[in-house]
């Protein structure tokens, strides 16, 4: 069989959602030894088109007694994810040399995951987080005309204009889909947590807080507790600082709660102070993505993971690496 070279895939490569289909299938059948038709079940196919991809995976030199290609420690991975904590699918991505370029393979990773999701008819409700992982994700994502579809975003806006910026994210995925956008137009944080009270009692919030929960797909990044996190340059509330965060347990937020490694929301009045759906809400969820990487969130990953809210995990091969090996870690010094 030919083989095929192991080198680093593109962002572009990893956007390609058929290869990945196709690899994954490789997968089941020679390493995990499914067959066929559970093939067929896992990956919402039929089976005479899993047949077809064994067969193309063969000619293209993909298989030979073993999976070959960059992607296949990525497939490995992806598996192990997903039997441990449980969930209904990951995306891993090689790691880049340059961690600058992190956001941009998480990205076109995202991009194809949400890409199946958005030409989804059954899928008619996005909700949508913001930051450079978004952003990188929308210059890969397949567009689509989805008039019918409406875009949410899901928290408030920070203060300062940026092209990671709720507005911009959420403008650009509307007209990449053609679809209807809604926003939380308030900020992040109340100025307290009886602020808080008086902003969530107005309609503009009950009717957009509504949408979010409706949404059949909602995908977003975490965030950690370093000045590379776009809230803690430019959301947090006044007088209030990473430090007291961390001081308080915090490894990062999920949409704007602050968690530590357990993934418990820490007891801090920011918490109280959100103005957006706190980890309680996004558990009525139908489907949340979480899209993050990088040896600076691999703590909040893994706290992200024990709340037991996310549904599908996008990340790199290093921080899967490492989330894994922590959780394991904590399994035998529980033991």
């Amino acid at each position: 069989m030919q083989s095929v070279a192991q080198t680093a895939p593109a962002e572009a490569d990893l956007a390609d959602g058929e290869r990945a289909r196709m690899l994954r299938a490789a997968w089941l059948y020679f390493i995990e030894e499914k067959t066929q038709s559970e093939i067929a079940d896992a990956l919402g196919l039929s089976r005479f088109r899993v047949n077809r991809m064994l067969a193309e995976c063969r000619e293209q030199g993909l298989v030979r007694v073993e999976v070959t290609a960059p992607l296949a420690s990525c497939v490995a991975l992806e598996q192990k994810a997903i039997k441990t904590f449980g969930l209904l699918d990951a995306v891993v991505v090689p790691s880049p040399v340059a961690p600058e370029r992190t956001h941009a393979m998480i990205g076109a990773g995202l991009a194809r995951y949400m890409s199946e999701q958005v030409a989804d008819p059954e899928n008619t409700v996005f909700g949508l987080g913001w930051g450079q992982t978004m952003r990188e994700m929308l210059r890969f994502l397949r567009p689509v005309s989805r008039p019918e579809g409406k875009i949410v975003t899901l928290l408030g806006t920070l203060p300062r204009s940026s092209e990671e910026n709720a507005i911009e994210i959420i403008g650009k995925l509307g007209r990449l889909l053609d679809a209807e956008r809604y926003y939380m137009t308030a900020p992040i944080y109340a100025d307290t947590p009886e602020a808080r009270y008086v902003l969530t009692g107005q309609q503009f919030y009950s009717s957009v807080l509504e949408l979010i929960l409706r949404s059949d797909v909602a995908c977003f990044a975490a965030g950690d507790m370093s000045e590379a996190s776009l809230l803690v340059r430019h959301g947090l509330p006044r007088g209030v600082t990473a430090t007291d965060l961390a001081a308080a347990g915090a490894v990062g937020d999920l949409l704007g709660t602050f968690i530590d490694i357990n993934g418990t929301p820490i007891d801090h009045p920011i918490n109280r102070q959100l103005v957006g759906p706190g980890l309680a809400e996004l558990r009525m969820m139908k489907s949340l993505v979480l899209a993050s990487g990088g040896a600076g969130k691999v703590d909040v990953i893994t706290g992200a993971l024990r709340t037991g809210l996310i549904h599908v995990l996008v990340t790199d091969e290093a921080t899967m690496r490492a989330v894994l090996a922590a959780t394991e870690q904590a399994a035998s010094d529980a033991a």
